[in-house]
């Protein structure tokens, strides 16, 4: 069975495409030639410029408009400035290999749909897991698409109530647009409203997009790492005690011969089944190292800057920022409950192994039961730039910074 005849694959490959960040080359034996390059990456390449040129547009603008704007209003362009800092960094991925051999494992070998016909158990896990992909893709889809529209819709609105879209617009009323450039030409004209508008509109997309299909792309890999660990934690759980013979009332001490063949089997199933497990965890962790620095950074930084726009409590304000803020919150902390579950389940595996029946077990097998608890007792390798924790701990200390920064930002405001 293939894993792309899941729904919640199919959705973010085709939400992935849209913006160029999905390894189409890796899946298909296509021809070498001198414009593979420019067919695989041309799309990729073409955002990278045009989120590049916007992003300088973006600093001159808040340069020329240095003491002239209000704090407040100086935020909406560093909030935007800070979207298109990591959306560049994470156009950067579909060229990476490491970013394409971890897709291309994942859905070729790592899916559990790979393991499901194993055992029983591991069925209903990925069953279960599957269920838990499938709602959180369809929440993160209309996550961002509304934060999208409403980031955009928001400008609209207020030009219409100030009579801007009609034929006879007011005097001295300029058009609001959601992201504001420094443009060598006259902003306030109808025809590069609509020009600026549309293209916000598609840029506020490939930003939402490229921001909650990555995190939904992490997140489905540590659901599915976690399935993986809970069966590994179930098999030792469950390890086979030794058999009571044929007329005996007692359970035997000791395993016989042909059962410690079978123990040693299964034994060393299960340290390859981890080894495994750990290696994938290990190539996710460094292909989105640098891209989870970022997006700590970012939060740190954006966090408090949406809180200070919403503060206003302004009808305005809160449509343009009020999905922008619930989401970029709700991304960080899903995305640090959801690496909880592998430290969680990690934590739990030392425990199974030394309730296997090692004391039943002859010499060999009690080393490879030994072995193993090593193995499980090594942390798991899930740090930003290996060196900060993802997890609950570290987004408490991003959430408590950016409220102290947000007193700090609210106090210089209000001055």
């Amino acid at each position: 069975m293939d894993a792309f005849d899941s729904s919640y694959l199919k959705r973010i490959r085709f939400s992935l495409r849209t913006v160029g960040a999905w390894p189409n080359h890796v899946f298909e034996d296509l021809p070498t030639s001198k414009l593979a390059a420019i067919s695989r990456y041309g799309y990729t390449s073409f955002l990278f410029t045009i989120c590049c040129i916007g992003m300088v547009a973006q600093a001159m603008y808040l340069v020329n408009n240095k003491g002239i704007l209000p704090f407040i209003d100086l935020g909406q362009s560093c909030v935007t400035l800070l979207l298109c800092l990591v959306y560049i960094q994470r156009t950067t991925l579909p060229i990476q290999t490491a970013y394409q051999e971890t897709i291309k494992e994942f859905v070729l070998k790592f899916n559990l749909i790979h393991h499901k016909n194993t055992t029983d158990f591991s069925a209903k896990m990925y069953d279960k897991v599957n269920r838990i992909c499938e709602i959180t893709s369809i929440v993160a889809h209309i996550q961002f698409l509304m934060s999208a529209f409403m980031f955009n819709i928001a400008p609209l609105c207020l030009n219409y109530r100030a009579g801007m879209l009609s034929s006879e617009r007011p005097a001295n009323v300029t058009f609001d647009y959601s992201v504001y450039y420094a443009l060598p030409f006259d902003q306030n004209n109808g025809i590069w409203f609509t020009i600026i508008t549309v293209y916000n509109a598609y840029v506020s997309y490939n930003l939402a997009c490229i921001f909650a299909c990555h995190d939904l792309l992490i997140c489905l890999f540590v659901f599915h790492i976690w399935g993986h660990l809970t069966i590994v934690e179930h098999k030792l759980n469950c390890f086979p005690r030794p058999r009571i013979h044929v007329g005996s009332k007692i359970v035997p001490l000791r395993y016989s011969n042909e059962e410690n063949k079978e123990v040693a089997a299964e034994l060393k199933e299960i340290i390859k089944y981890y080894i495994m497990i750990k290696q994938f965890i290990t190539k996710t962790s460094d292909t989105y190292s640098v891209t989870l620095c970022v997006y700590l950074g970012f939060h740190l930084v954006s966090d408090c800057i949406l809180l200070l726009e919403c503060s206003t409590l302004e009808v305005e304000a809160l449509a343009k920022y009020g999905v922008l803020t619930l989401v970029v919150y709700q991304l960080l902390i899903q995305l640090s409950v959801v690496f909880e579950l592998i430290s969680s389940k990690s934590d739990c595996l030392p425990d199974a192994v030394y309730g296997v029946p090692w004391e039943c077990m002859d010499d060999g097998n009690r080393r490879s039961v030994l072995i193993l608890l090593q193995i499980v007792q090594q942390p798991m390798p899930l740090k930003a730039c290996g060196m900060v924790p993802i997890g609950v701990q570290t987004m408490l200390a991003i959430l408590k910074t950016s409220f102290s920064y947000f007193l700090m930002l609210r106090t210089f405001a209000n001055n």
